[in-house]
């Protein structure tokens, strides 16, 4: 009954995300990172073994990076990520799991978040300014400042000298210099990306619960967000699972860009390129806020790779599931691409693709950068913006 129930629901999906339609076409197989390094990963062919009711390969649904290349790309309007979404999700539910990178820890910090009654200190290594407020504080917290998940990170990948909580120290001092003064909410939790996309949709849901209720008794009106994934998921995610979610959503890198000033002076001439990630550039659509920002500041020299905006490359790695071969082959190409530029800072968005990005350059537990990266909010905030 159960495998009965699991064919019909995999035949819904195929026809609610039109995936159907990929096996007239190989357009995305071709636009596929991963087959860009040597290892064919066939939509099409994926569809075609559901269709007939062949199982794939464990490793081929788990292999997707969920990167949108060719959601952009179809001609058919074809969801594939989407897709691939909602069969993880039927996986999970028949005890499939993927295999996880790093022993799990990340996964595990999700789980252990879902605790109703977690006060982690949310503040540690931001602004002095920065107040904490709890869900049963007695005034409404109005604008919060969503954190993430940078704290845990920073320690996890400590080796790798990235200074993540530096992006969010400089967000919210940009966001203060825009007259903004968010508050950060003691009992936040992971946005729940990670478990979303991987198919845990239990996880995810749990999490989400628990951030929008904290919301709801912080009386949070605003909440501004840095991370791309932690944006895409509050903001389109959230109000599409969640009942009543009546919060308005603020990418910190457009808004700064609507708001900030420009400094009038620089220290000196710098050539830099950009990355847009997945999450930022094709999920969320903003391609031309960071540029501008970036336009704008006297001194800087923004030189594009040759593969940017809508068909920039991907990471190599999401989830922090099946970091392989594969995934460092795609890592390097996008660092040496960025190396082509001649700048001398490769600046993301997202400091996930940092962490997977550095991971590419560790030689004999060594970080021996080819270009160096850094954080798009931190470069504003440390060339003096205002």
């Amino acid at each position: 009954m159960e495998k009965a129930r699991s064919k019909s629901r995999i035949k819904e999906l195929t026809q609610q995300t039109r995936a159907y339609l990929c096996i007239d076409c190989s357009k995305c197989t071709a636009s596929c990172p991963i087959g860009r390094v040597g290892n064919i990963y066939s939509p099409r062919s994926f569809v075609q073994q559901l269709l007939n009711e062949q199982a794939p390969s464990h490793e081929a649904l788990w292999r997707c990076l969920t990167c949108g290349l060719c959601h952009h790309r179809c001609p058919s309007d074809v969801d594939f990520p989407g897709y691939i979404r909602e069969l993880r999700r039927e996986a999970i539910k028949q005890g499939l799991k993927p295999h996880p990178t790093h022993s799990g820890t990340i996964q595990e910090i999700m789980r252990i978040m879902t605790s109703p009654d977690l006060r982690p200190n949310r503040c540690s290594g931001l602004p002095d300014w920065v107040e904490p407020i709890t869900p049963d504080a007695r005034k409404s917290a109005g604008d919060i400042y969503f954190v993430g998940c940078a704290p845990y990170l920073e320690a996890i990948f400590e080796d790798f000298h990235l200074r993540l909580l530096d992006t969010h120290k400089a967000a919210l001092e940009l966001l203060r210099s825009c007259d903004v003064r968010p508050y950060v909410l003691s009992s936040e939790r992971c946005c729940g990306h990670d478990a979303f996309w991987s198919g845990d949709h239990d996880l995810f849901m749990e999490l989400a619960n628990l951030n929008v209720e904290t919301f709801r008794r912080a009386g949070v009106k605003r909440i501004f967000v840095t991370c791309p994934e932690c944006y895409y998921t509050l903001a389109m995610q959230y109000p599409k699972y969640v009942a009543d979610f009546p919060f308005e959503v603020i990418n910190t890198v457009k808004f700064l860009a609507d708001n900030l000033r420009v400094p009038s002076t620089t220290d000196h001439q710098i050539s830099v390129t950009y990355l847009d990630s997945c999450r930022m550039g094709r999920f969320g659509n903003l391609y031309e806020e960071p540029r501008r920002l970036l336009s704008n500041l006297e001194g800087v020299d923004l030189v594009e790779m040759q593969m940017n905006r809508q068909d920039a490359p991907c990471c190599g790695s999401n989830l922090w599931i099946n970091c392989d071969g594969v995934s460092k082959q795609l890592q390097k190409a996008c660092l040496q691409e960025a190396a082509r530029t001649g700048a001398s800072i490769l600046l993301c968005p997202c400091d996930k693709c940092r962490i997977h990005l550095a991971c590419a350059q560790l030689e004999n537990g060594d970080l021996k950068e080819t270009i160096k990266t850094e954080n798009i909010v931190s470069f504003l905030y440390r060339r003096g913006v205002k």
